[in-house]
């Protein structure tokens, strides 16, 4: 019987073969190693996100110790309560308007500072940075705090794969920043940012301060993990399938199309947690209560049942379906947010630097465990034909 040793180089850097394996012949199998359930066909993992008997709730999840309780870690009434007003803010017209300005503005301003004819990691550089400042613009953060806020966050996200332990630090690092987020909410957020308007729910009642601060760390920290990795991703599948890059430059319906396929192909995010609420069955296999199960996102997304040409990288296809944002109640709802900064960003660099492409012969991979994102990508940046 196959295994899956999670943190194994050769896993980290090529997980797609175990997927396949597993989705066939074993679509939930127990990890001695982690001591999980994987869940690893589309039908059983969307079983699991909608299913009334599974539940996000775990005192001891890492999302949990790392940024304390927020949207992620709760079910039933609350959740509600605290998606409802959450959802009317990032979803609503005025401020879908408003965060796509925070981050066009962001993007011209990052892609206007890079010299032509510089080699650039664009891991290290723009495709980190700019998330976390369009992100930080809209929730009302001022510049000067953005650097600050960047290596923090950076720190804390680091910290939700489980693969870094120094947690006292995380922790303290944490308090800052709800303490800083809660000054800022009650003294100096813009009225119409999120913060503004988060505090005005605070003031209202209808909400908690400590819930208010749940609202906006998770903000930050989706917002700057997700359209980071997203970015990093993306281009390094334009240097992958170069055909597709040149129809995707000046063309922002093809970018977006591009963007949705990296996304289901070679997503930010492999795997999100359930927990068994009672003794259940799933795909045949007997799951007992409080079992936690990893729900292997990225498989689901490669899985043929769902998608014709499955492991092939086609950005003209249709992505409905894909898993990479979750389903059910818990269905991600900054999804534009991470689509929005992405294609303000690459669709700049694409406009000015149409000859980008990598310098390194082979890229560095694509890795890590449940976010993956190449560590490196160097570009180079030129117009079109300039060696």
């Amino acid at each position: 019987m196959r295994s899956i040793a999670f943190l194994s180089p050769d896993f980290l850097a090529n997980p797609w073969p175990r997927y396949a394996h597993f989705r066939e012949e074993q679509p939930v199998w127990w990890s001695d190693e982690i001591r999980m359930f994987c869940v690893f066909r589309h039908r059983d993992i969307r079983a699991c996100l909608t299913g009334p008997d599974y539940t996000v709730e775990y005192p001891f999840r890492v999302s949990r110790q790392v940024f304390g309780e927020t949207l992620l870690d709760l079910d039933g009434p609350r959740h509600t309560r605290l998606r409802r007003p959450l959802a009317g803010l990032l979803l609503g017209r005025r401020d879908n308007v408003a965060f796509r300005a925070a981050a066009e503005e962001r993007a011209r301003t990052a892609v206007a500072a890079l010299r032509p004819g510089t080699v650039l990691d664009m891991v290290s550089g723009p495709a980190r940075a700019v998330p976390l400042t369009a992100t930080a613009t809209f929730l009302g953060i001022p510049t000067e705090r953005h650097d600050w806020l960047l290596h923090t966050v950076e720190y804390l996200v680091s910290h939700l794969d489980g693969s870094s332990g120094d947690f006292a630090r995380a922790s303290a690092l944490r308090a800052e920043l709800e303490e800083y987020l809660v000054g800022l909410m009650s003294t100096g957020a813009p009225r119409r940012s999120m913060l503004g308007e988060v505090h005005t729910w605070v003031r209202d009642g209808e909400i908690t301060t400590a819930e208010a601060v749940g609202l906006a760390t998770l903000t930050l920290a989706a917002g700057f993990e997700t359209s980071t990795g997203l970015i990093s991703n993306t281009l390094h599948c334009l240097a992958r399938h170069p055909e597709h890059a040149a129809a995707a430059a000046g063309d922002s319906g093809r970018l977006r199309s591009f963007l949705k396929e990296t996304l289901r192909w070679e997503p930010p995010q492999h795997d999100t947690v359930r927990f068994a609420r009672r003794d259940t069955t799933l795909a045949g296999v007997r799951i007992p209560a409080g079992s936690a199960l990893k729900l292997v996102l990225a498989s689901g997304n490669r899985d043929a049942e769902v998608f014709d040409h499955a492991e092939e990288f086609r950005p003209d296809r249709s992505t409905h379906g894909s898993l990479t944002f979750g389903h059910g109640s818990h269905s991600c709802l900054g999804t534009h947010i991470a689509l929005d900064v992405a294609e303000a960003f690459i669709g700049a660099l694409l406009a000015r630097f149409p000859g980008l492409r990598a310098v390194d012969d082979p890229m560095p991979p694509i890795t890590g465990s449940t976010f993956r994102r190449p560590q490196a990508l160097r570009m180079r940046l030129g117009p079109k034909g300039e060696s």
